[in-house]
């Protein structure tokens, strides 16, 4: 039996947070930015949808890079232990 930190599990999962938070972070810059730039027209439910759907892809996204981290740490650590 073998106790200790699954590093190939931790550092796969730290990097899905930092990639969303990032991606998060830049959506939500992106999104004031065309906030403002809308003003008082009607395109308010647009940016919401388009809002949406971005921000459902940064979590594909941010999964997608800690899956290949997984990927990338398991074949680094297969076999030790």
């Amino acid at each position: 039996m073998r106790f200790g930190i699954d590093w190939a599990v931790v550092i796969p999962t730290a990097v899905f947070f930092v990639a969303l938070w990032l991606l998060q972070s830049a959506l939500s810059t992106l999104y004031e930015a065309v906030e403002v730039s809308c003003g008082d027209l009607s395109c308010g439910e647009k940016i919401a949808i388009a809002y949406q759907f971005l921000s459902l892809s940064t979590v594909v996204s941010a999964g997608a890079v800690a899956w290949a981290s997984y990927r990338f740490n398991t074949a680094i650590y297969k076999g030790k232990g």
